[in-house]
């Protein structure tokens, strides 16, 4: 029964939510469900929840539309997350101690206390001299299921903005060694190519550069510049011309069967389409 299960991404970001479902075929992905809506603005800012009452009478009347049994899949916003690089330990240490000793490294390191973070540690894909140390606030987490939870959501797994968006791009056949530009509400995301170090970084609207400027700037800021390929692929939340150079690229791209009809904008669906597409958590 698990193959023939909904997998759900549902995307909330400052402004609206939108999410994608998706069915593994024979032939590959099919897409079974969109769904967009505008939140209000007062439901969150900056990434952080605030008035929930009117997101929980979305979410709940979208639930409705949804088969009893899903694999619904959320992400944190970029905003929210702290994300810092350890060296790798030696490896003759084993657990539990190697656990405790990342632990106590990142805590050296973390802006709060590690009582207060859910973390979570992977070796650099490109770099196993490396860990790349990702926190996010218990609290936040906690506010995020349980307002979920009144609207019959129960999340499988919870991933990180731009991960969505590397996901996406992977499954859409984007070169793996071309950065990523999403532009949000008010900001820009850029995220490092899908087969590169991973590295992302948020610019808000007034730091943003001249449209001809954009590949200068996120080299500049991307560690592993000099492994891209000189690409960036854009994508939006909104109908806009895309920064000089940049290619357009749709998730939608992604999936081997589809029914009309489909969101004029697809690229607003970079992000659900990600965690939709995401492999299942053993």
């Amino acid at each position: 029964m698990r193959h023939f299960t909904w997998q759900v991404g549902l995307d909330i970001q400052n402004g609206y939510a939108r999410a994608i479902a998706v069915q593994k075929r024979r032939s590959g992905w099919q897409l079974r469900h969109w769904w967009q809506h505008p939140l209000p603005q007062e439901v969150m800012r900056q990434g952080i929840l605030h008035e929930t009452e009117q997101l929980i009478v979305i979410l709940s009347r979208w639930r409705r539309c949804l088969p009893v049994t899903i694999s619904l899949r959320i992400c944190l916003p970029a905003q929210r997350i702290i994300q810092l690089r350890l060296p790798t330990p030696d490896n003759r240490l084993q657990e539990p101690h190697r656990d405790a000793f990342i632990r106590a490294s990142a805590a050296k390191q973390l802006p709060l206390a590690m009582e207060s973070l859910m973390i979570d540690y992977r070796t650099e894909p490109c770099d196993n001299r490396q860990l790349v140390v990702t926190a996010a606030r218990q609290e936040e987490v906690a506010q995020w299921q349980h307002c979920l939870a009144q609207a019959k959501l129960f999340p499988e797994a919870i991933d990180l903005t731009p991960c969505a968006i590397q996901q996406s791009a992977s499954s859409a056949g984007i070169p793996a060694e071309s950065l990523l530009l999403h532009r949000l509400n008010q900001q820009w995301l850029w995220v490092a190519p899908h087969g590169l170090p991973f590295q992302f970084g948020l610019l808000e609207e007034d730091e943003a550069p001249s449209l001809d400027q954009w590949h200068n700037t996120l080299s500049g800021l991307y560690s592993a510049s000099k492994l891209c390929s000189g690409e960036i692929h854009y994508s939006s939340f909104e109908p806009d011309t895309p920064p000089a150079g940049m290619k357009v690229w749709s998730p939608f791209s992604a999936f081997t069967q589809m029914s009309p009809p489909l969101p004029l904008e697809t690229g607003a669906f970079v992000i659900a389409a990600g965690l939709a597409l995401r492999p299942a958590e053993r």
